[in-house]
């Protein structure tokens, strides 16, 4: 049985640890917001950048709520606490060197390689971006405006 001292450090703990993700995940969306139009980043340059795992910010992406919903409460498969805003663009976070994540849709039910598309960004036949190099966004406290937390 607990004492009430360890209850409290232990629900301490538990809130400490919970704005923490609320912050990284915060962080994540804001520097998913920074890519420009017509630009690309991966994931791994997201979680360098942060110093978070990869494995994140791929989590956190995979379970954005439609990028075109605009209400107030928050959709059953996003995690909690974290600001959607409609104009996350998501299809510009790709995997490892340019390569297309899995085929998930956007509101408007188009994929990534269709939303990159229509951005003027080439993807070949084996679902890479074509000019990666020239086309990567190089993510900066300067460029995105987050600074991340060395722990």
């Amino acid at each position: 049985m607990h004492d009430s001292a360890e209850i409290h450090t232990i629900f301490q703990d538990a809130c400490a640890l919970k704005a923490e993700y609320t912050r990284i995940n915060e962080h994540i969306v804001r520097v998913v917001c920074a890519v420009p139009y017509g630009r690309v980043t991966t994931v791994e340059a997201i979680s360098h950048f942060l110093l978070v795992p990869a494995h994140h910010v791929t989590y956190l992406l995979a379970r954005r709520p439609d990028t075109h919903v605009l209400a107030p409460e928050r959709p059953s498969n996003s995690p909690p606490h974290v600001s959607w805003q409609p104009s996350v663009p998501w299809h510009r976070v790709l995997a490892h060197r340019g390569a297309i994540g899995r085929p998930f849709l956007d509101a408007n039910g188009r994929t990534q390689v269709q939303n990159l598309m229509a951005e003027g960004v080439a993807v070949d036949f084996r679902g890479r971006i074509g000019d990666f190099d020239a086309r990567f966004f190089e993510i900066t406290t300067a460029s995105t405006g987050v600074t991340p937390n060395v722990r």
